[in-house]
């Protein structure tokens, strides 16, 4: 039984909720369990060309458009985390910290041998130190 359920969404790539986020919400109403959803930020690679504040403001704009991809989806009323760094391990350190029970995440398009397997997604499974529900379209 789940009672924290975490979703990491890429908010540049659509089939990280397309079919995500319906499962989440129907998981997260079957158990009822608290539905959070997170996005991660890759570190900037500070150029000598690039001002020192450069990338200020991307949590802020990126936590937008988490929000605008929930409120599609219906969702309007749970915590959103914009983390910033390596993908899988932010994940996989938010649903440690947090004490999420269940991560749902979506497939992502891959090539033979490991075909709709990306990398985050096999680092999460192969880490968590909990249950992970991989969502195919």
């Amino acid at each position: 039984m789940a009672t924290k359920i975490l979703l990491p969404i890429d908010h540049t790539d659509s089939r990280s909720w397309k079919a995500a986020l319906p499962f989440a919400l129907e998981q997260a109403k079957f158990y009822g369990a608290e539905l959070q959803a997170v996005t991660v930020i890759p570190d900037i690679i500070q150029l000598p060309n690039l001002p020192a504040n450069y990338g200020a403001g991307a949590k802020d704009h990126v936590s937008g458009k988490l929000r605008a991809i929930l409120t599609e989806g219906g969702v309007q009323d749970i915590p959103v985390h914009v983390a910033q760094g390596s993908v899988y391990r932010e994940i996989l350190r938010l649903a440690h910290l947090e004490g999420f029970d269940l991560i749902v995440m979506a497939s992502a398009r891959g090539d033979f041998p490991n075909y709709e397997i990306g990398p985050n997604l096999a680092r999460v499974v192969r880490n968590a130190h909990c249950s992970v529900v991989v969502v195919r379209d």
